[in-house]
């Protein structure tokens, strides 16, 4: 255990690694953290500050001031440069301890520790001793907390036995060790998230909790990089993402400081969240996916199903991707927020391509692939990029047809891997209406045409609803006021299934499109869900890929208006 956490330490950033682990470490081991890590301005030279016992003076209370390096500290990060240790540490004496320190705070002695996830090689170690003898006073001292210290500090701290048991260990091994194996990693990290999240405190030890399955994730995500395989580090993420999001909305809002706290988790993997997602799915998927059949062949299976299925969930998740930027960039301002929305232009970019080299996108397999589906018009019309895949929801619903009339290759309500394999062994009539039972990719598809003004494809898909599908029965899936209680940490899907029925065209009692708004109206409870409110809506896309469940009406891409750009 020791050894992961020691190896995840030498290779984790200054940025957004050690100055994230270092506040929620200390503030697990009792120190009060009053200084926090942040970009832009001037800091002084000290990355982090906390008031509690000094380990090297018998535990007495001290100022303790961190100044954070990453890996080991070699000749070019001791000195040379200004963001080099010896300038952050004289800036630490002349600037921070006279005139930054909080009055309540003066008379504690003062501790500088230069904190690293590696160690101080031997080629400085004299000029590091001779620097702290010149220097040490009687309220002033100088520590080394190199890496070998934190992972100390990590497995009695966070990992601590009586906290993270034998038991839950073992998943968390297995997890790291199986990295290279995406779905029993995926396995054993869901099964220790579940026993550290059950029934979790809303006090100090549910905070504990939390920031135990964030250490976790991040030396899961460390060893992944490692392997080169980022896709159990992916899925863990999106698993953690849940969970995290359930512990906050669950703490009472009147206990300010402990929701504070989860906040800040949720944040942190938030932030880990999008560097893996950046790092699978732009740099390593992004460049295939402008390549014709380049991702369907990477898949390297004869199975016309494996290819169908995993270009599809690779689809989904960079979709996903796009809506999370969005979301920030909506709540951001300035250069965060171009950076933001550039990305998530780059993820419709990238979705759009994948679309026009990999034709399997075009003939979904099973009926929940309409999260994908539904996903990607969302996201076209939030860029203001309607007209840029409307020709994709015209292409599907015009393949859908002519299988479901040919009983060729039908898209199918059935979700078990082994029966997709079988599918269409028996093209029976009987199997035919028992495996298109009923549907809520098809409603979609045929409000889709319908808002996009599609009435030629329209046409012909409800003429094939009417004659070839007439045992189907079409619904959508609203949540209901218990859905927000289940969906996060388990994925049941607590809700409603609502028929919705086919109206023909030549029929003037109204449109499928005006139905469906009615429904989303009379079921509105997910308005009230806390993600909803807090405009985090890509917490509820993400668990309807993650745990596979439909889109609710109130997610469908709106009636095309003007020039695309509602």
């Amino acid at each position: 255990m020791k050894l992961l956490v020691r190896q995840h330490l030498q290779e984790m950033k200054e940025r957004g690694g050690l100055d994230v682990l270092l506040p929620q470490l200390l503030s697990e081991l009792g120190y009060e953290v009053i200084h926090h890590p942040r970009i832009g301005g001037r800091q002084a030279g000290v990355d982090v500050a906390a008031v509690g016992p000094d380990p090297d003076a018998d535990g007495e209370k001290s100022l303790m001031l961190f100044v954070i390096k990453s890996g080991d500290l070699g000749r070019a990060d001791w000195d040379g440069t200004i963001q080099a240790v010896r300038p952050s540490l004289g800036e630490v004496m002349d600037d921070y301890i006279p005139n930054r320190v909080p009055e309540q705070y003066k008379k504690l002695p003062v501790a500088i520790c230069v904190c690293m996830g590696g160690e101080i090689q031997e080629g400085i170690r004299s000029a590091w001793s001779g620097f702290v003898a010149n220097n040490t006073a009687d309220m002033l001292h100088f520590r080394e907390w190199n890496g070998d210290r934190m992972a100390n500090l990590i497995l009695s701290g966070i990992l601590k036995q009586e906290l993270l048991d034998p038991d839950h260990r073992l998943y968390f091994q297995k997890a790291v060790a199986l990295v290279s194996e995406p779905e029993d990693a995926y396995l054993n990290f869901r099964a220790l998230l579940d026993v550290l999240t059950d029934d979790l405190d809303r006090g100090k030890k549910g905070t504990t909790r939390l920031r135990q399955m964030l250490i976790c994730l991040w030396i899961l995500a460390s060893n992944g990089l490692d392997a080169g395989n980022l896709d159990a580090p992916y899925r863990a993420c999106e698993l953690a993402l849940m969970h995290a999001w359930d512990a906050v909305r669950r703490c009472p809002k009147k206990k300010r400081k402990r929701r504070a706290e989860r906040i800040e988790i949720f944040d942190n993997i938030v932030s880990l969240y999008l560097t893996i997602s950046q790092k699978l799915l732009i740099e390593k998927i992004g460049p295939h996916a402008r390549q014709m059949h380049a991702l369907s062949a990477s898949v390297r299976s004869r199975s016309a199903l494996d290819v169908n299925l995993s270009v599809f969930e690779a689809l989904g998740r960079m979709a996903l991707l796009g809506h999370w930027h969005h979301a920030i960039g909506c709540r951001a301002d300035g250069e965060e927020q171009t950076a933001h929305l550039a990305k998530r232009d780059e993820a419709l970019d990238l979705v759009i391509s994948m679309i026009n080299n990999n034709h399997t996108l075009l003939s979904p397999v099973k009926d929940d692939h309409q999260i994908e589906i539904g996903m990607v018009m969302l996201l076209a019309q939030a860029c203001g990029r309607l007209a840029s895949a409307d020709g994709y929801l015209r292409e599907v619903a015009s393949r859908m047809s002519y299988r479901y009339i040919r009983c060729s290759n039908w898209v199918t309500c059935i979700k078990d891997y082994r029966h997709l394999a079988q599918h269409l062994i028996d093209r029976g009539d009987t199997y035919f209406k028992k495996s298109t039972t009923g549907s809520v990719l098809v409603p979609f598809i045929l409000v889709g045409l319908e808002r996009l003004g599609a009435k030629g494809e329209l046409a012909e898909l409800q003429t094939v609803v009417d004659e070839n599908l007439a045992h189907m029965t079409l619904q959508v899936w609203v949540p209901h006021e218990g859905t927000d209680d289940a969906i996060w940490r388990t994925g049941h899907s607590i809700g409603t299934a609502v028929p919705v029925p086919s109206l023909r065209l030549d029929e003037v009692k109204g449109s499928l499109s005006t139905e469906i708004q009615e429904i989303a109206k009379e079921h509105g409870e997910i308005l009230n869900f806390d993600a909803i409110k807090r405009g985090m809506f890509p917490m509820f896309l993400t668990a309807c890929r993650h745990h596979r469940l439909p889109l609710p009406p109130h997610f469908w891409f709106d009636q095309v208006k003007g020039d695309h750009k509602e």
